[in-house]
């Protein structure tokens, strides 16, 4: 495949995926029924046809990338959404009390695990993590879900093995686990020695001294979830599906975009391994160019292939939900400004360090597979 580094000079990009659209012609082509019911062998004919029809232009290099790259995310985005729909109705957020009620040090770890399981973004979180608060759990606990939550959750992961490989989703398990434990063991400490209140979000009363009903929180009800019935997961599962396939489309829109417009040159002199500012670059990249966890990942495999660092991308990934401005506008109308500057220090702190230090192999393994 051809990209055009502007203005008039071309490189190459490696893929490791050849398009079936062009084996047709082969000793085994596929059949006629197989080509139109599969929207992999579709796709890369739409690919074969940009390349064919619209050849030495931006417009045809857009379209090759952008079909190529979704026949192999396709079928990623449907597993991803299953993974969603069952961590829904399996993790309810009526079970969070259980968990974090427990003792102090076991309740942080239990928390940051359960982060990692849970399908809620930052700004669906907050206000679970509000209710919670107002019912008297103490905050170290809750912060380790609130912090980890947004960074990692099982369709997530779904997404990352599938479009960057094993080695990327496991890191991004394991930093997202390390910054919930911190945020956990750091609000203690910061509650401890009067920086931070000892209750963050107490729980409203009355002119009567009696407890109000919780009250409706950024983004959704203070009360608890009912477990949801078997009935429902078709439809989470079709909810989620389209939330995520908008992102991703909008997420393999902007990276044909730049494999188009940008060249391997530009991005390593800013994001590759010869620049001493590749983690910070990536970290101011995560404001305008994160959007949600999947619909990032197209965009960060194609920076990859062009020349940018594993750690930069890992330091996109934590700093990219931190750095939402209306996630970050909540989070300080409902927690208050000290709770909301700790948040940033954590996340930011923590996308510099792994960025830079996370043990990544010299040459990332990028997963270009396909189930065709």
């Amino acid at each position: 495949m051809v990209v055009k580094d502007f203005p008039l000079v071309y490189t190459t990009i490696d893929r490791t995926v050849t398009s079936p659209a062009t084996t047709l012609s082969d000793e085994k082509p596929c059949s006629v029924l197989e080509f139109f019911l599969s929207p992999t062998y579709l796709l890369y004919y739409a690919a074969d046809w940009c390349r064919d029809e619209l050849p030495g232009t931006y417009t045809g290099d857009v379209g090759i990338q952008f079909f190529e790259l979704s026949a192999e995310l396709w079928y990623w985005i449907l597993i991803g959404a299953a993974c969603s729909a069952l961590a829904s109705h399996l993790l309810p957020r009526a079970r969070l009390d259980q968990i974090l009620k427990r003792h102090r040090t076991g309740s942080i770890v239990g928390a940051s695990l359960l982060g990692l399981l849970s399908p809620l973004c930052t700004f669906a979180a907050i206000p679970v993590a509000a209710r919670v608060l107002q019912s008297g759990v103490i905050a170290p606990p809750v912060m380790a879900f609130l912090f980890a939550s947004p960074l990692m959750n099982p369709a997530l992961f779904v997404y990352t093995y599938g479009t960057l490989g094993l080695e990327m989703a496991t890191a991004r398990t394991l930093t997202a686990l390390s910054i919930g434990l911190v945020a956990g063991f750091g609000t203690h400490l910061l509650q401890r020695h009067g920086h931070l209140a000892a209750v963050i979000l107490p729980r409203p009363e009355s002119s009567d001294g009696d407890h109000q009903p919780y009250p409706a929180v950024a983004g959704g009800s203070g009360a608890a979830l009912p477990m949801p019935s078997w009935g429902e997961l078709p439809a989470r599962f079709l909810k989620d599906l389209g939330f995520i396939a908008k992102w991703f489309t909008i997420g393999i829109l902007i990276a044909s975009l730049s494999a188009a417009l940008l060249s391997p040159e530009m991005v390593r002199s800013v994001l590759g391994a010869g620049s001493r500012w590749s983690v910070p670059a990536a970290v101011a990249l995560g404001v305008p160019l994160y959007a949600c966890g999947g619909g990032s990942l197209p965009i960060v495999e194609i920076m990859i292939q062009m020349g940018m660092t594993p750690g930069a991308a890992l330091a996109f990934f934590i700093a990219g939900p931190a750095t939402k401005f209306h996630t970050l506008g909540t989070l300080g109308a409902v927690f208050g400004r000290r709770m909301l500057l700790w948040y940033l220090a954590v996340m930011i702190i923590c996308a510099l360090m792994w960025g830079n230090f996370y043990p990544f192999l010299d040459d990332l393994p990028l997963r270009r597979s396909s189930f065709f």
